[in-house]
């Protein structure tokens, strides 16, 4: 793995846990502003299981969303939100994708002819 892809992908996990943390609580204390739902998600550039459960479990990790399935072909997510804003929930989807990729890319060998590397 990409040890800087790794490091910005930690450091982006802890901001997106405070502040989804903080939103949480806002709704908690005006559950007027709540707004669940679920929303699918495509999955645009996670294709190895790896990526596809890091992205996954990074929802699910993140206070108010929480991943319910992927798809049989594995390019859909269905993720439940507090506040199921689509644009919203798979623009920050597409941006955890993008950091995933960035911290796994380093992991994933190119193939050698005959299934050696």
């Amino acid at each position: 793995m990409s040890p800087l892809g790794t490091a910005t992908l930690g450091l982006a996990f802890l901001r997106d846990l405070a502040l989804s943390s903080l939103a949480v609580a806002r709704t908690v204390l005006d559950p007027r502003r709540a707004a669940p739902g679920f929303v699918t998600v495509p999955l645009t550039r996670a294709r190895t299981d790896l990526e596809i459960t890091l992205v996954a479990n990074y929802i699910t990790l993140t206070p108010g969303t929480l991943t319910v399935d992927v798809s049989p072909d594995r390019r859909t997510l269905l993720v439940h939100a507090l506040d199921a804003d689509a644009a919203s929930v798979r623009a920050d989807v597409a941006a955890i994708e993008a950091r995933v990729a960035a911290a796994v890319s380093a992991a994933v060998p190119a193939a050698v002819p005959g299934g050696r590397r």
